[in-house]
């Protein structure tokens, strides 16, 4: 049987991803710093092409990730990567402005590396990480933690109790919100560690996904 790339959960959260990034290009706000609009918007439209032809070319994802249309939307995504670091290193650059651009990053240029994935659900669209958790800040009801993959630093807003510097947990990368007036960029996985080195990615088989795949459902449902 034919691979239905229309369907496929790696193509249908890039698009998201690159849906997202053009909303933030067409945005009214004055807190944007050294984000030139009109060349992520240009990148932003040529990545979405790339995609939408992938999406009905009905290949098998390993012809797909070695596919021209693939390997634009990489080339895409690396002048993307550059032309967003001024924007994700100014200190003045707000938090959840800075969180949707790294999510966006991080969907798009893990792309082809996602279509050697099962593809079994929509989690299989996002990074499922091993993280280690560097602090725990209590606020309201809720935990602000801090996690790193070895390489960045990410916040994540909860309700799940227990969880200490230290521990390594899985993530998924989701589409940020603003939890509690903090921007949370991921969400646990359950409580329990994980043997993986910090940084590691994870098979979507090896951890729980559904609520991420659920979250990423409704998502797409909404935009």
């Amino acid at each position: 049987m034919t691979h239905d790339t229309a369907k496929d959960p790696r193509l249908l959260v890039a698009k998201l991803a690159c849906d997202e990034l053009q909303r933030i290009t067409r945005e009214k706000t004055s807190a944007r710093p050294a984000l030139h609009r009109g060349h992520v918007a240009e990148l932003a439209a040529a990545i979405e092409s790339a995609i939408m032809i992938l999406m009905y070319t009905y290949q098998e994802p390993d012809a797909l990730a070695a596919s021209e249309p693939a390997r634009e939307l990489q080339a895409h995504a690396a002048e993307l990567q550059v032309a967003l670091a001024p924007v994700l290193a100014a200190k003045d650059t707000p938090a959840l402005l800075s969180a949707r651009l790294r999510w966006c990053l991080r969907t798009l240029t893990g792309l082809g590396r996602r279509l050697g994935s099962s593809g079994a659900t929509l989690a299989s669209g996002v990074d499922l990480v091993a993280v280690e958790v560097r602090n725990v800040t209590r606020t309201g009801p809720l935990w602000l933690i801090r996690v790193s993959d070895g390489d960045q630093a990410f916040r994540v807003v909860t309700n799940l109790p227990g969880i200490r510097p230290g521990d390594v947990l899985a993530v998924a990368f989701l589409p940020p919100r603003e939890v509690g007036g903090e921007a949370s960029e991921a969400m646990f996985l359950g409580a329990g560690r994980r043997p993986e080195p910090t940084g590691s990615i994870l098979a979507e088989e090896s951890v729980d996904a559904r609520e991420a795949a659920s979250i990423l459902h409704d998502e797409l449902g909404r935009r």
